[in-house]
């Protein structure tokens, strides 16, 4: 709960500073678009389906290559799902990460570097290679690539829906999944 409001934090300061002074409202209404909050339309979430199909297969062809010891480490950054508060956790951190990175970082980034049509926001998502064995450390670097990929179409997607909500729940259904298979 703590990193959801922590992530969500800094775009809820940018909308509020975004509300102050002489034609807010107008601004504010641009700002919460440009920060991506909105559902987005049923033609984005065909989008999010087929990005969730690449993600997904990805995923199941990346996790035999983990060594068991690293799946079974509580240091290890890969989630296990082992309750429902943990459920809870995975979901509102990967929601967090949506709304920071690829809803507000992604939007006012693209928008200030005025990005043409098709290229998509920078990607924020690398795992964090610094905890645990060595071997989870190798096998986390050797997923570097898979990860980069998934930031890229989770910002790609972003970008094409103007909304980062499939993205969210994209992220929640993997790492969800995720969770299952090394639990």
């Amino acid at each position: 709960m703590a990193e959801l409001v922590l992530l969500c934090l800094p775009t809820i300061v940018y909308l509020i500073a975004q509300s102050r002074g002489q034609g807010s409202q107008v601004r504010l209404q641009s700002r919460v678009g440009c920060a991506g909050v909105s559902w987005g339309s049923p033609a984005g979430y065909g989008w999010a389906l087929l990005v969730l199909l690449l993600l997904m297969l990805t995923a199941w062809l990346l996790l035999p290559s983990y060594p068991p010891t690293c799946r079974t480490s509580s240091a290890y950054p890969l989630p296990r799902l082992t309750s429902v508060g943990t459920a809870i956790g995975i979901t509102l951190r990967a929601v967090g990460e949506e709304v920071f990175f690829r809803g507000l970082l992604g939007g006012v980034l693209s928008e200030a570097a005025q990005l043409q049509m098709g290229q998509p926001p920078p990607s924020h998502h690398l795992p964090r290679t610094a905890r645990g064995p060595a071997a989870a450390r190798r096998t986390t670097v050797a997923a570097l690539p898979a990860q980069f990929a998934a930031g890229w179409l989770l910002g790609w997607l972003r970008h094409k829906t103007d909304t980062f909500v499939p993205g969210a729940v994209l992220h929640v259904i993997i790492n969800i999944t995720v969770g299952l298979l090394t639990a």
